[in-house]
């Protein structure tokens, strides 16, 4: 039982990500196509096998009446990869792939092949692509992640997704090789129960960042509408780099975006700004990167200079106060204490150049 309501809460996860990639889909489209399809046959494999085993329903998945409709699930997964690692779309080329696998399944429904050659083919079909998949893992970590050029985020749940291709790829050889003799002690059902756990944890992930669907630009547009404040980061260097910052450049600029987006979300975090303590070395320690990184990251990708950044985020802080009523019980000079400002005027100043408006102007709008 227990199995099965994690098979239908992996079925949940697929729709409540499906719904994700509608909205993300003017701003992420190379993403979608190969994962919708992952997404969508995860999802409804699932659902069905759950619901017939609580026998809510009498449906037999077409994976149960032959394993060899697996061959045309198989190519979507590289061409997942492909998409996700080398940001790019999927092209007419790609779908040459599935040619192959409809050839198969005539072959299979037929019985045009004996059964041993089925499973020979079967078996190749399955483990080329599985190689294939660890070639462009293995091109990206060349590239990219040796080099210290990459997104931790998306490379953390590539790996999750691959491990799902693995453990995919190894069980339809294993099933193929025992089924029709009637030999394997792994069913389906067993399979499905089995692998829920990783697609949980895959597809937890993902919502959890949801930047890898909607990508920088989506999320960075959802906090900068939602924001009161000015915005002073941008996505390209406002300036040359020095020779000796090249360095830095080179193992920063694949995941600059992900970490301006994680300065960002601290911009919203009261408990992050309410700190006495907040300095470039507490925001480095939050970012896990180096102070110098961070140092070149307010340099060369914000219209800040280091000091002016802290007074924004004091000036962020005071609104956080303001929206919970601080100045219901207490006056703006308290307020301006509260945020870390060292006097009234100073916090004035500060408030306006940052708002547009004093904080009474604020206060009424």
């Amino acid at each position: 039982m227990i199995f099965d309501l994690t098979g239908l809460f992996v079925s949940f996860l697929c729709f409540i990500i499906i719904i994700m990639i509608i909205r993300s889909n003017t701003f992420n489209k190379p993403f979608n196509l190969p994962f919708s399809i992952i997404i969508v046959l995860v999802g409804f494999q699932r659902f069905q096998n759950s619901l017939m085993n609580m026998n809510l329903i009498d449906l037999k998945s077409p994976f149960q009446t032959s394993p060899f409709i697996a061959l045309i699930f198989i190519p979507f997964f590289l061409f997942f990869f492909k998409n996700a690692l080398e940001d790019r779309g999927t092209s007419i080329r790609d779908l040459t792939h599935l040619i192959l696998p409809f050839f198969l399944l005539f072959l299979n429904k037929f019985q045009i092949i004996n059964d041993l050659t089925n499973k020979l083919v079967f078996l190749s079909f399955t483990t080329i692509y599985w190689l294939l998949m660890i070639d462009v893992m293995m091109k990206y970590y060349r590239k990219t992640v040796l080099k210290f050029s990459f997104n931790k985020i998306q490379f953390r749940w590539l790996i999750l997704m691959f491990s799902n291709a693995t453990i995919i790829t190894f069980f339809l050889n294993y099933h193929v090789v025992y089924w029709q003799a009637n030999q394997t002690d792994i069913t389906l059902t067993d399979f499905y129960r089995g692998s829920s756990i990783m697609w949980v944890i895959c597809l937890l992930y993902l919502v959890l960042n949801p930047v890898i669907i909607f990508g920088k630009d989506y999320l960075l547009y959802q906090l900068n509408t939602k924001s009161k404040i000015y915005d002073p980061w941008k996505y390209k260097a406002l300036k040359n780099f020095q020779n000796k910052e090249i360095i830095i450049h080179e193992k920063l600029v694949k995941s600059i975006p992900e970490l301006i987006y994680s300065i960002k979300t601290f911009e919203q975090d009261f408990n992050f700004l309410n700190n006495k303590e907040l300095s470039l070395k507490t925001l480095s320690e939050k970012l896990k990167i180096p102070n110098s990184h961070l140092k070149f990251l307010i340099k060369y990708y914000n219209n800040l200079t280091i000091h002016e950044y802290f007074n924004l985020l004091k000036v962020s802080l005071s609104i956080k106060f303001i929206q919970q009523g601080f100045l219901h019980e207490h006056t703006i000079e308290s307020l301006s204490k509260a945020s870390h400002f060292e006097s009234r005027i100073t916090f004035f100043n500060n408030f306006k150049k940052f708002t547009g408006k004093s904080p009474s102007e604020f206060i009424k709008n």
